[in-house]
């Protein structure tokens, strides 16, 4: 294969510069200009009320305009920022003492909207608006915002949390289902009396009309369970589409999602029974993992993970998709222009490499652009305490100091890579150069 050589830009300008998620687009629509975050520290996750600044880079020169400041904001998906237009985005931010959501003109600077409800993604027509309770994600360990309360925290699963839906012209704004409707969706797979329940990475299919999201739950093993579930946008057609180990995702077409992961069988089963809860039998949960893990995955060969094709039908229909290709998880996102078409990365391999790739559905051809490798630097853990305020501490039992701080900070810097609107363009962020970084590329000769 000729070796590539992508002619990157970046952002110009103190600090360090990110977008976020693989699942928005960064560029505005005409191409000139690319929504990012400039943070001043990156080595640990963010503090209570810590604000960064927030803003656009011209895609020509790089330059770096500073818009506002925002405290709701992380690491791995940025403050939610989109583009309404080619001079109006969208990003979150704290409203009195709500997680909310403000409109900014890019012409004059000027903040022109906000909303008292935080916004997750957006319908093509930028009409609505589908947000989360970011408060109570970030308290079972998941990549929510630190400085709000969650009024729920007694309550496993909340009907008065779940996925919300926005209208940005009338500011109405309704639960689209509770977390409590989805923990008893097919209830023999959500053991929802087991733990606390959030929803997260919700991702609208091609033609809006059905959001797919991951529900997730904590097993009495200590492990953690996801659903992959869909619901149309006026609240109809609840599904659980699998269930199992699954991670990120993409929809392929209105009626397939391409998710990384293994669906769970019979052992997956055995670990949601509330017997693995009781005291006496805790202490011997890890040797009961390790036996779990050795013996019965290896004879049933359940360990294995590939990407998949997941059906959006009432009767889940899953199959194996290029499999001995793309061999590891990573952050796909399908081309707007050609859904046979996916950017996708890798995590770092042992020599702290990421891979970023283009695959061919058509084809079935993998071809990799190019390879970016992590730094060495050690996350700062003396505010560990600070950074972790309103995190439950069952779910801070589970990972050490180091590996939360690493985790949630600007270190751990996945490309998660994303198109423009017209499939002519991607960016990424890295961290190769010794900061982090927004990079941008034309790859429109590469799929021609």
């Amino acid at each position: 294969m000729d070796k590539i050589n992508l002619q990157l830009k970046s952002v110009l300008g103190k600090g360090h510069y990110f977008f976020g998620f693989h699942d928005l687009i960064a560029f505005s629509h005409d191409n000139e200009k690319i929504l990012c975050l400039n943070p001043m520290v990156i080595n640990r996750p963010p503090l209570p009320g810590e604000k960064i600044d927030f803003g656009f880079a011209n895609t020509f020169s790089g330059n770096f305009i500073s818009i506002g400041k925002t405290n709701a904001f992380n690491f791995p998906q940025g403050a939610r920022q989109q583009w309404l237009d080619n001079e109006h985005f969208i990003i979150n931010n704290q409203i009195g003492d709500k997680w909310g959501a403000q409109i900014y003109d890019t012409i004059s600077g000027n903040q022109v909207e906000s909303y008292q409800s935080s916004i997750h993604c957006l319908s093509k027509n930028k009409k609505l608006a589908f947000g989360l309770d970011y408060q109570r994600i970030h308290r079972l360990g998941g990549y929510g915002y630190i400085g709000i309360n969650d009024e729920c925290y007694n309550d496993p699963s909340p009907s008065t949390q779940g996925l919300w839906i926005l209208d940005l012209h009338s500011k109405e704004r309704k639960l689209l289902v509770s977390i409590k409707e989805v923990a008893e969706c097919d209830i023999f797979s959500s053991s929802k009396d087991v733990s606390h329940h959030f929803i997260t990475h919700p991702v609208l299919n091609p033609s809006n009309n059905r959001i797919a999201f991951l529900h997730r739950f904590f097993l009495p093993d200590g492990g953690i369970r996801t659903r992959l579930m869909s619901i149309g946008i006026e609240g109809n057609n609840l599904r659980c589409l699998a269930v199992g180990f699954l991670s990120h995702f993409d929809w392929k077409d209105d009626q397939t999602i391409f998710i990384w992961g293994r669906t769970g069988g019979n052992v997956d089963n055995i670990r949601s029974n509330p017997i693995f809860s009781n005291p006496l039998v805790k202490p011997l949960l890890g040797v009961a993992k390790n036996f779990l893990k050795n013996i019965l995955y290896k004879v049933s060969n359940q360990l294995s993970m590939s990407f998949l094709l997941v059906r959006d039908n009432d009767i889940p229909n899953i199959k194996e998709i290029a499999k001995g290709i793309l061999t590891e998880d990573g952050h796909p996102m399908f081309s707007p222009i050609n859904r046979d078409l996916i950017i996708n990365d890798t995590y770092p391999n042992s020599n702290g490499e990421r891979i970023l790739m283009l695959f061919d559905f058509y084809s079935n051809v993998r071809r990799d652009l190019g390879v970016f490798k992590m730094i060495n630097e050690k996350p700062y853990i003396a505010d560990y305490y600070q950074v972790t305020k309103g995190v439950d501490q069952n779910i801070l039992n589970m990972i050490s100091y180091e590996l939360y701080c690493f985790t949630r900070s600007g270190l751990h810097c996945d490309l998660h890579p994303r198109w423009n609107a017209n499939g002519t363009s991607i960016a990424f962020d890295s961290i190769h150069e010794g900061k982090r970084n927004l990079y941008w590329t034309n790859i429109e000769n590469l799929i021609s």
